[in-house]
């Protein structure tokens, strides 16, 4: 009973292979939704690239998930992101490495990003860009068919669109954000994993990688001395499907923090609580941890969600964000 519902556990997030075996022929499937980190609301580059010009500073991060740890095969990802000021703050580059693998399905993401400031009356806000390449790639071997036959020497799935190759493909991916501040209230919204090219053209399926629409709103407020709090409210879609996140992160001191969310917002969305805990190590580095509390009958079964992040900071680059003065050469002068 168990492996039964480990299984189904598997398939019920891994879409490619529901339509594997449920379809002969050429058959177009949906890849599942970009990784979603609980972390996301402290390191909000990861998507949305436009916010990376507030900073004025070079920032490294990298994330580590790993989900429903009592499932074999169980999601895990890592997240690694960089970016830094150029043209003395008005405009900022980066970079963004994802890993994420279920099953017998693996994914890679590269990206490179740009953001430019422009500044207004009410506030200050950005235009991001991405563009990258993704790559998938499936261990056929590793599937596992209801009428195949799987020995301690063989493996035969007996179904006429599966054999035991592992196979990859890389498509081209692009992203646009925007994002602005004002009077305390920051936020955003970006679409991302946008591609009109399917993984697996020369295989029998077409894999179409889904595009991602986000809106995230967050408001700091200082309720003491070194204590603060920023209520936020994340909302994600694949215009299928609609998810959102509910978080809070409260500070002490720039030193201590910690923070709560729930994730969905109806009886079919609920999936989670997170608790979240941080601690500044140094002046550059801050630690983050972060455990799911399953609210879904998947989480019964599935055990737990276990996430850690470190964010590294350089120091403060010149905050005069004007470049230096130009200094003529009378001898060139006409």
């Amino acid at each position: 009973m168990n492996i039964e519902l480990n299984m189904r556990i598997i398939l019920q997030k891994w879409v490619l292979v529901v339509g594997l075996l449920s379809y002969l022929g050429i058959q177009e499937g949906f890849s599942q939704q970009l990784s979603h980190f609980s972390l996301s609301t402290i390191s909000k580059y990861q998507f949305n690239p436009a916010i990376s010009v507030f900073d004025n500073t070079m920032v490294i991060t990298g994330v580590h998930r790993n989900q429903w740890t009592n499932i074999a095969g169980s999601p895990t990802s890592q997240l690694v992101t960089a970016y830094l000021p150029l043209d003395y703050g008005i405009s900022a580059g980066g970079f963004q490495l994802t890993t994420d693998a279920i099953g017998a399905e693996n994914s890679l993401s590269l990206a490179i990003t740009y953001a430019r400031m422009f500044n207004f009356e009410w506030g200050r806000a950005s235009i991001g860009l991405l563009g990258g390449l993704d790559q998938k790639g499936i261990d056929q071997s590793a599937l596992r068919t209801p009428g195949g036959f799987y020995g301690e020497n063989e493996i035969n799935h007996r179904d006429p669109l599966l054999d035991n190759r592992n196979i990859s493909s890389w498509v081209p991916v692009f992203g646009v954000s925007a994002w602005a501040t004002f009077r305390g209230f920051e936020g955003g919204i970006s679409v991302r994993q946008l591609t009109p090219i399917a993984h697996f053209q020369n295989e029998d399926i077409a894999y179409q990688p889904k595009g991602e629409f986000s809106l995230f709103l967050d408001y700091f407020m200082v309720l003491d001395d070194g204590i603060f709090i920023i209520p936020s409210i994340h909302v994600y879609s694949d215009l299928r499907e609609v998810q959102t996140f509910i978080h809070a992160l409260a500070g002490f001191r720039n030193q201590y923090f910690a923070g709560i969310g729930i994730r969905g917002f109806s009886p079919n969305s609920l999936d989670a609580v997170a608790l979240t805990a941080g601690v500044r190590l140094n002046d550059r580095f801050v630690f983050y941890y972060n455990y799911d509390i399953g609210l879904s009958d998947i989480y019964q079964a599935a055990g737990a969600t276990h996430e850690i992040m470190l964010v590294y900071r350089m120091p403060e680059w010149r905050s005069d964000r004007t470049p230096p003065p130009v200094i003529y050469n009378p001898r060139f002068l006409e």
